[in-house]
């Protein structure tokens, strides 16, 4: 297994804070041999559907660069995470996942006072979705943590459950409800039956203190029938795929076509208009368009990629999925089912992001390991060097 440095764990603490720490996978690519016959057929596909697809787009060019980008990075993250293997290194990423929800409480009482609680958290980077799937993470990895000290467990389940619950993210809820559960079938895992008991209990929380007070969270953590102009977002997404069906209209350009999203100006992230920043400066105007998302993962995925490239996510994801329920760890299963629910609302797998996305596939490398689709190498091994090793395909 891969030994991380003291100064390593510090790093992965710190992810939440500063995401582009994440590049530092990029480094994890020259143990690419690290991942077993199998699984790099798999990878090869995906990457090869990628660029395949990048062909198809009315730009070519610049398609096939971000196409072979992004593919590498998410190759990168799954490396890193085989080289890892142990959940365990989680633990560093969820302190650093408390201190911004504790930035996003300092942020939200900053800004409102007194009746911060009556409005939706906000955090000068991380969007209200973010946050409430960063709650979420916690708590999937908080059920399962016994070694940690019951009081600091409680802390941390204290503060992420406030925070899913004034994230006000109907997504990142259903996501936290669909991983336990999926957690306490599959993995067998009576612990993770306390889940449903913790979902129940905030909703119930939830619905009482909305009786007493109008709490803007709470109203749209209820409120199950509006889609929050969602349902426009993907007749758009649907439309790009339907012009390109090939290729899609190629990565990161499919924000000229979400006409809901892309119709307003450039503005920063809700946290920092909030804060009164409200307008992109002129140098990232220019990009606009590039962060948009369908807020749906495969009709994102369709309208950048089309066939070829949704068919080669689809069968990374496949292999992923499989390793996950093969591995019997709670917190993968957990984790894969959760985002992939909220990958009907939202699009929490696609990278760069604010390191939420980066930890999927970080995840999805350790269940490879763990399902025996990965050969264990030493540090320092040349990636040239084969290496026969247990394959569980």
């Amino acid at each position: 297994m891969f030994c991380v440095s003291k100064r390593w764990r510090w790093l992965i603490a710190l992810v939440p804070l500063f995401p582009p720490l994440y590049l530092a996978s990029f480094l994890s690519l020259k143990y690419w041999r690290v991942l077993g016959p199998q699984a790099r057929r798999f990878v090869q596909f995906f990457l090869l559907t990628q660029l395949a697809a990048a062909l198809f787009t009315p730009q070519p060019l610049p398609s096939l660069a971000f196409a072979a980008l992004r593919s590498v990075f998410i190759v990168s993250l799954l490396i890193t995470g085989a080289l890892m293997h142990d959940t365990r290194w989680f633990r560093y990423l969820i302190w650093g996942l408390a201190a911004v929800l504790l930035i996003a409480f300092y942020t939200s009482w900053a800004h409102s006072g007194g009746y911060f609680l009556l409005r939706r958290l906000t955090h000068p980077y991380y969007s209200t979705v973010s946050l409430g799937l960063g709650a979420a993470v916690i708590l999937w990895f908080v059920i399962g943590w016994t070694e940690l000290s019951p009081w600091i467990r409680g802390l941390l389940a204290l503060l992420a459950v406030a925070a899913l619950i004034y994230s006000g993210s109907r997504g990142a809820l259903a996501g936290f409800t669909a991983g336990v559960l999926a957690a306490a079938v599959l993995a067998h895992r009576r612990r993770y039956l306390t889940g449903t008991i913790v979902t129940a209990s905030i909703l119930a929380a939830a619905y009482l203190l909305n009786k007493f007070t109008r709490v803007v969270a709470l109203e749209r953590l209820l409120n199950l029938t509006h889609l929050s102009g969602r349902d426009e977002v993907w007749r758009s997404a649907f439309a790009a795929f339907s012009t390109h069906p090939i290729g899609g209209v190629g990565p990161y350009q499919l924000g000229p076509w979400l006409g809901s999203l892309y119709g307003h100006s450039c503005t920063l992230w809700q946290g920092l208009v909030l804060l009164g920043y409200k307008n992109c400066p002129d140098w990232l105007t220019q990009f606009y368009g590039y962060w948009l998302i369908a807020h749906n993962t495969f009709l994102h995925a369709l309208g950048e990629t089309g066939l070829i490239g949704t068919s080669g996510l689809l069968a990374l994801l496949g292999l992923i999925g499989y390793a996950v329920i093969r591995s019997r760890n709670p917190f993968l299963i957990s984790m894969f089912f959760g985002y992939m629910v909220v990958g009907l609302v939202d699009n929490p797998i696609s990278v760069p992001s604010l390191h939420l996305a980066e930890a999927f596939w970080v995840a999805g490398g350790m269940a490879l390991a763990q399902a025996g689709l990965t050969v264990p190498l030493e540090q320092g091994l040349p990636a040239h060097e084969e290496q026969p090793g247990p394959d569980a395909l």
